[in-house]
């Protein structure tokens, strides 16, 4: 990928769509080296998919379970979330890796990464297009967002759609390949039950099954009062088959795939879909790059890795590149 060789962008600002773990690690990554950033995402909270949610007095990790760490640039970050009390080991895997997870939950990783940055949440970008600096952008509610960069961290399909305007710009192998990249959906159904669940230790069971892909204890995961708060993530071909269907047919039939370990009521339930919940096919490139109309980049967990390692890897190369681009100018 060659340096940014467009009109000298004497402001380093940049927007970046999307606070997920890509978008909040690009972020830190260039406001440690003193630009401007605006971090905007459509929903509630930041974190994306590493979500956690409450249900009366119970907590929910209902998206990533867990991550791991395996290139030293991520395991040096995750000492320092244990040193910060942000992230500590859950487990160890059947092959020795360490498996950890949020001290309150997997959200509390992007929510430590979201401090002190400029994050407007609840915020949908509804146009984007090139302005005389750089980039301008719009969400629904008519607020307007400018900066000299753009990284767009949603998974590609929602990226391309904002880019529709000035698609033919970008080149045909840049969306070419970003229309090759392809995510399963999943469902997760969070149960509140009356008892304790009966799960081996470490409270994680993956099943060979047609429609369940895990069970999660989250009570025995240590981030959940009890006595019962349960995840159960489906498969994509169950998600796929039963799209459509009422969240309470849903509801009933993973329940009825789950009921060997269910043993007591269920108290409440909340079902999630996940529309883009793994990339099948991604990109090998940690990152994607434009620069016209002007310069654009793509990151997130589709490029270079489907895991929360991944993402992070790709924010925070897409990060380094920008900022090495500019200080070649």
């Amino acid at each position: 990928m060659d340096s940014i060789t467009s009109h000298s962008m004497q402001t380093r600002s940049c927007l970046i769509v999307g606070a997920g773990i890509a978008g909040l690690t690009a972020a830190d990554t260039l406001r440690s080296a003193g630009w401007a950033v605006t971090v905007v995402d459509k929903g509630r909270s930041v974190g994306g998919r590493m979500a956690t949610r409450r249900i009366d007095s119970s907590s929910f990790d209902h998206g990533a379970q867990f991550f791991t760490a395996r290139d030293e640039r991520f395991k040096a970050r995750v000492h320092a979330w244990e040193a910060a009390g942000i992230a500590q080991n859950w487990h160890t895997s059947p092959a020795g890796e360490p498996r950890y997870r949020g001290v309150e939950g997997m959200s509390s990783i992007p929510k430590h990464l979201a401090l002190g940055l400029d994050v407007h949440t609840s915020t949908r970008i509804a146009h984007i297009e090139p302005a005389d600096n750089g980039w301008a952008a719009e969400d629904q509610s008519g607020n307007r967002f400018a900066a000299a960069f753009l990284i767009l961290t949603p998974p590609p399909e929602q990226s391309l759609a904002l880019c529709e305007p000035f698609r033919p710009l970008l080149g045909r192998r840049l969306v070419q390949s970003l229309q090759g990249i392809h995510f399963d959906p999943c469902y997760a159904l969070m149960l509140l039950l009356d008892e304790p669940l009966q799960l081996a230790p470490p409270g994680l069971e993956k099943l060979d099954d047609t429609d369940l892909l895990t069970i999660s204890d989250n009570v025995q995961k240590g981030i959940s009062e009890g006595p019962g708060a349960l995840t159960l993530h489906a498969s994509s071909r169950f998600t796929i088959e039963h799209w459509d269907d009422e969240p309470g047919v849903v509801a009933k039939l993973l329940q009825e795939s789950a009921a060997r370990f269910i043993k007591a009521p269920v108290r409440k339930w909340e079902l999630h879909r996940w529309r883009y919940s793994h990339p099948v096919r991604g990109d090998e490139s940690r990152f994607l790059s434009a620069r016209c109309p002007a310069p654009l980049y793509f990151a997130g967990d589709a490029f270079g890795g489907p895991r929360v390692e991944g993402a992070y890897l790709s924010g925070l190369e897409a990060a380094e590149h920008l900022i090495a681009s500019c200080d070649s100018l």
